[in-house]
């Protein structure tokens, strides 16, 4: 299965709590090999996720710290978010400018074709 940053971004949340199947866990273990951004992503979220329960992360790690990497992933997570709703409002457009363009053609043969008669 050839997988995306954006679904490893999507399902490091399951991946994280072993929630996803064992092919997707496959999938997203080869991706975070080979792509450092996702994998320094997962350890981020990893961090965050694993600090309320392992204390020894807070001694690793000053509050500054990880409220700069709470803040980074926040950001990215926000950026991702926008620039979803964005490329879906970009499609939906094309889709109804095109079913616009498609019915105007249509109307215009039908008229056409009627002024024929």
């Amino acid at each position: 299965m050839n997988i995306t940053c954006n679904f490893v971004t999507d399902f490091v949340e399951l991946y994280h709590e072993n929630l996803v199947s064992p092919e997707t866990a496959l999938a997203i273990r080869s991706h975070l090999k080979t792509c450092t951004n996702c994998r320094n992503y997962y350890r981020e979220y990893q961090i965050i996720k694993n600090r309320k329960s392992a204390p020894a992360v807070n001694i690793l790690l000053n509050n500054e710290d990880i409220s700069e990497t709470e803040e980074r992933l926040c950001a990215n997570l926000s950026k991702r978010l926008r620039r979803r709703r964005f490329l879906e409002l970009v499609g939906t457009s094309a889709v109804i400018g095109a079913g616009s363009v498609m019915l105007t053609i249509g109307l215009f043969l039908t008229f056409k074709n009627s002024d024929n008669n």
